[in-house]
């Protein structure tokens, strides 16, 4: 086995762990709050339709991994009531046996994709589809669980990655200078601008630069900002520069704004 493979199969692994506790977590926080309660920070969602949401992605995920057929826009059906729960916990260890079983480099078609991609990528992907929604359903009660700050980071480049290319690669308005974005508890960096219509963001080392505006965070509060779920100011973001310039970039549409965005 190749060092890059071997290196990506490590990396797996390590977000399969992220996976079940994640998952874990939601499927707790959701016993626990009322079904019918609308998500405060996904108000489309209430806890019942997004506990299913969780449901259904463990599912396609399975289905995918096991060459199975899935159709782009199929509808899994899902319990009503607090059968939900459970159902959606059900979905977990089919999904992690799968992974298990199906060598990491096995190239799989993944939802809204157009090139196959190997199998090895598919438990970061629903580690932070799992933890964004997890932080969602939290909100309904208010508790909070910490992300780890490789998962805080995945969620970051997650976002850069996969839906800044879709949503912000073309007719973005100019935000009137750069962002920076960073982390303060790990050695991690974003630079962000706009240039002739696209939004550009990249790695940046620990040392600081010349960019318009600041935001020095824990990786976890930068995620969520990034996310757009708990938008500054607030206590352990410190924001120096122009502010306007943050707010225009998070303005923009590259991801959709879980404010104003329906369920799915």
């Amino acid at each position: 086995m190749s060092d890059a493979l071997a290196a990506s199969q490590d990396s797996a692994q390590a977000f399969e762990v992220h996976v079940r506790r994640e998952t874990g977590r939601f499927v707790e926080v959701a016993a626990r709050s009322p079904l019918q309660a609308h998500v405060p920070a996904y108000p489309a969602f209430t806890v019942e339709t997004l506990t299913a949401h969780i449901g259904r992605a463990l599912r396609v995920f399975n289905t995918i991994i096991s060459g199975g057929s899935y159709r782009e826009g199929e509808v899994i059906e899902a319990p009503a009531g607090t059968a939900v729960v459970e159902w959606a916990e059900e979905g977990l260890e089919p999904l992690l046996k799968g992974l298990a079983e199906v060598p990491p480099d096995t190239l799989v078609r993944l939802p809204h994709r157009t090139v196959d991609q190997p199998v090895s990528v598919i438990a970061p992907l629903l580690a932070v589809e799992i933890g964004v929604h997890r932080w969602d359903v939290e909100s309904v009660l208010g508790e909070h669980a910490a992300t780890p700050q490789d998962l805080a980071i995945r969620e970051i480049q997650n976002v850069f990655e996969n839906f800044v290319p879709l949503l912000a690669s073309a007719g973005v308005a100019p935000i009137g200078g750069t962002v920076r974005l960073q982390a303060t508890d790990v050695a991690a960096g974003w630079g962000i601008s706009v240039e002739n219509g696209r939004l550009l963001a990249v790695r940046l080392p620990a040392e600081p630069d010349d960019a318009t505006v600041m935001v020095s965070a824990p990786v976890e509060d930068l995620a969520l900002i990034v996310w757009k779920r708990w938008l500054p100011p607030r206590a352990g973001v410190e924001v120096s520069g122009s502010a306007d310039v943050l707010k225009r970039f998070l303005s923009t549409g590259y991801i959709p704004d879980p404010r104003t965005t329906p369920a799915h």
